[in-house]
């Protein structure tokens, strides 16, 4: 990707629409009922050259069949390059997830492909609603502050296990991407963070209690998108190096979700829109540019059952050959996003953005699918959930830190 020799004209456009889960989609997965509307949410730009198609789904994760399928509905909807859409989880804990259809047998399946198909609606619509609004457009970004993430890894009598540890490292930073019409009116705030969206901590599976939540992260995007309400502009949140960062406050009560969800929410909001408030838009300083591609790296034997995994001294990992990493970047004006399919811990975020020299750097997780936990080489050493429960072996999170730091340093 080259410098041009003047500013590119942008315009953009945003959508997002309900996943309408069917009544007789539930229960599925687990969940008996709907505590808080799950969304999708699309990201259209164009820079008169390069159109990218970016969608936001209040979903755990992607699998490999509902990936190829979003992708394909994002680029027959946006006109977007297939290889410029990109589809990304809100990673909320408490949403149903979309198996593939040779997963699940009878009703399941049945209930499966309702979900499935409502998923597919909302980010259809959305998407719709992207391409219709695209309108001359400028931009700019803005870091914030917010404590509503904590290190989730603490240290036992036993080893080290998950909880809430506020001495461990953490990001605090609200990173926002504010997109105006050309009247200064917001088209969409892109908010990201890193945490994962898991106030409500679901009791065991199928229990009448667990509840559909788009969490934290929906939370956060509604209050957001009712303060700006008039203007109609859409809020959507990229999860950062989270995986090792949790809410500070969780709790399995559904009551108490309630509670939490709408005082955490709110304290991401707020700050994102003060945030953004503070942000001075300009036109787009150089091409809108994605490229990704795969890393080669060793890969590791995962836990045969995660129930199975505790707090422990040692830990027997095992080679299990070569995998691959995805990473993609994408680069909006002086803003470059480092994508991944894997949770980074924040550790390894931190670092990445460090060594970058691009103007503004954010780490973002769960793109375009999940590939579970890339710990460092320190939670190998110490044990830690992540490690243990992990695709990928010592030393990759290292490997795939100093490769996005060439491709930063290249796009800079």
């Amino acid at each position: 990707m080259t410098c041009p020799t003047a500013a590119a004209v942008l315009r953009a456009g945003a959508g997002r629409s309900p996943i309408a889960i069917p009544a007789e989609a539930l229960p599925l997965d687990g969940f008996h009922t709907v505590h808080d509307p799950l969304s999708a949410r699309v990201l259209a730009l164009d820079d008169g050259t390069t159109r990218v198609a970016l969608a936001v789904v209040d979903q755990t994760s992607v699998f490999e069949d509902q990936l190829a399928r979003l992708l394909t509905l994002l680029h027959q909807a946006t006109g977007a390059p297939y290889e410029h859409c990109l589809v990304v989880a809100s990673h909320t804990f408490s949403a149903p997830h979309v198996f593939p259809p040779d997963r699940l047998t009878g009703v399941e399946a049945e209930r499966n492909a309702l979900l499935s198909r409502a998923v597919d609606d909302a980010v259809q619509r959305a998407a719709e609603d992207a391409v219709k609004g695209l309108r001359p457009a400028r931009l700019g970004t803005g870091d914030g502050v917010c404590r509503v993430n904590v290190n989730r890894d603490v240290r036992t009598p036993e080893g080290w296990w998950l909880g809430s540890d506020d001495g461990g490292p953490s990001d605090h930073t609200v990173a926002v991407l504010r997109i105006d019409d050309e009247h200064g009116r917001p088209i969409a705030l892109l908010m990201n963070y890193a945490v994962q969206s898991s106030v409500m901590q679901s009791p065991a599976a199928h229990s009448p209690t667990r509840e559909v939540s788009a969490d934290l992260a929906g939370a956060a995007c509604r209050e957001m998108e009712e303060h700006l309400r008039e203007d109609g502009a859409v809020a959507l949140f990229l999860p950062g190096a989270a995986g090792d960062q949790a809410p500070y406050l969780t709790t399995s009560d559904p009551a108490a979700a309630r509670v939490l969800l709408a005082a955490l929410g709110s304290r991401l909001a707020q700050e994102a829109l003060r945030t953004a408030d503070a942000i001075t838009t300009g036109s787009l300083s150089r091409p809108l540019g994605v490229v990704s591609e795969q890393i080669t790296v060793e890969a590791q034997v995962p836990p045969p059952e995660l129930h199975a995994l505790c707090p422990t001294r040692s830990y027997p990992y095992r080679s299990d050959g070569r995998t691959h990493a995805v990473i993609t970047l994408l680069r909006i004006g002086d803003l470059a996003i480092a994508g991944l399919q894997a949770e980074l811990g924040v550790r390894t975020g931190l670092a990445v953005k460090a060594a970058s020299t691009a103007p503004v750097t954010w780490i973002a997780t769960m793109v375009n699918g999940g590939a579970k936990y890339m710990a460092d080489t320190d939670s190998y050493d110490r044990c830690t959930y992540e490690a243990m429960n992990s695709r990928y072996a010592r030393g990759t999170a290292e490997a795939v830190a100093a490769r996005l730091a060439k491709l930063l340093g290249r796009s800079a």
